[in-house]
């Protein structure tokens, strides 16, 4: 990768295996809650689709680590409210989304851009119900995925248009690599990029499958709506990158603005963190103002409006819930704990394709 443009490396201040830093809390102020049968959504999650995680790493260890990441909680925290014949649904493609994610931006992949171009037309194929070969087993799952979110879809058309637009959006510019301009990014032209290719445009339209409501017109029609549809976005990525950034240094993945306001900016480490910190705290701010308005103006009164900004706010908070107790982000020593704050320790917390690759090389990976 040593053609690919990637800041990064040469930046001052990069912490070392190590070091420590301390992670800000955020004080936000809305709570988690969590679906009554997520747990047995995701038990079933583990069984229909080990298979396929499999066959695309070739590593039961992989396998493991993946699953142990837990992908399935996203859902069941930031939709609790998602109707029971849809939870396992909904879990299952938070967990096939975060597949499609590795694949794609595994940052083996920078330079394969044919490889690219046929992952980007197996995922397409996918959306378009036309099933994937074996040989493209991540996009064989989305396939299956998306088949009974159609079926629920069937009587709310306008959303699943917008979904679909949304995941062949997202597909794109996944497949046309962030971290290949992120040295050109201003702060808010990256937010607003990964408002798509961080899945948080299609988040926000899963809430409105989750309890099934089209805001299609509404959205349209009233500014403080979109404004906090945004800020619920918008807080996928702000909470997402101080609890990311740890476990990219080892590969100097440049896409997260930890790095980016550091290389704008000038700030050090702990500056930049506790920038996003602040930031974090005044989008949550503003997003409730938003709810505010909406509930006090012409839609406040509407049960589908009403119960479609409490899901939002869920959104929210229960993205940042998802990062405080996923091994994802912790490693793999960390599953039952939560963290919000404190100090911790840099050090490199392998990948799925890392514990694939170490496995298949009869190498013991670190947690």
């Amino acid at each position: 990768m040593t053609d690919i443009p990637n800041f990064v490396r040469n930046l001052p201040g990069l912490p070392k295996p190590g070091e420590k830093i301390f992670h800000p809390d955020f004080h936000l102020q809305l709570k988690p809650m969590w679906h009554p049968h997520h747990d047995e959504a995701e038990r079933r999650i583990a069984l229909t689709d080990s298979p396929y995680i499999l066959a695309y790493y070739g590593s039961q260890k992989a396998v493991e680590h993946y699953l142990a990441q837990s992908m399935p909680s996203f859902g069941g925290l930031c939709y609790p409210h998602t109707l029971n014949d849809r939870i396992y649904d909904l879990e299952r493609m938070m967990s096939i989304t975060t597949l499609i994610d590795d694949t794609i931006t595994n940052p083996a992949m920078l330079e394969q851009a044919q490889q690219r171009s046929t992952l980007r037309q197996h995922y397409f194929d996918a959306i378009a119900g036309i099933r994937p070969p074996d040989t493209a087993p991540i996009a064989q799952l989305l396939y299956e995925g998306l088949l009974p979110v159609k079926a629920h879809l069937a009587s709310k058309p306008r959303v699943w248009k917008r979904m679909e637009d949304a995941l062949h959006t997202l597909i794109v510019r996944q497949t046309d690599p962030l971290a290949l301009k992120m040295d050109e990014l201003t702060f808010d032209a990256y937010l607003e990029m990964r408002r798509i290719d961080n899945y948080g445009e299609w988040a926000a339209i899963m809430t409105e499958y989750a309890i099934d409501v089209d805001m299609t017109e509404h959205l349209a029609a009233d500014r403080s709506l979109a404004e906090m549809r945004t800020a619920a976005i918008d807080s996928i990525t702000l909470v997402n990158d101080p609890y990311s950034f740890r476990k990219e240094i080892h590969i100097a993945d440049s896409v997260n603005s930890v790095w980016l306001l550091m290389y704008r900016e000038g700030l050090k480490l702990q500056d930049a963190l506790n920038k996003l910190a602040t930031l974090v705290a005044e989008n949550e701010r503003n997003l409730m103002a938003a709810r505010d308005r909406v509930l006090a103006g012409p839609l406040g009164n509407r049960a589908d409006v009403r119960a479609y900004v409490t899901e939002l706010e869920h959104l929210a908070s229960g993205n940042a819930e998802f990062h405080a107790i996923s091994t994802r982000y912790h490693g793999r020593d960390f599953k039952g704990k939560r963290f919000i704050s404190g100090e911790v320790t840099i050090r490199a917390l392998p990948s799925t394709d890392e514990v694939a690759a170490a496995d298949l090389a009869g190498i013991r990976p670190a947690n």
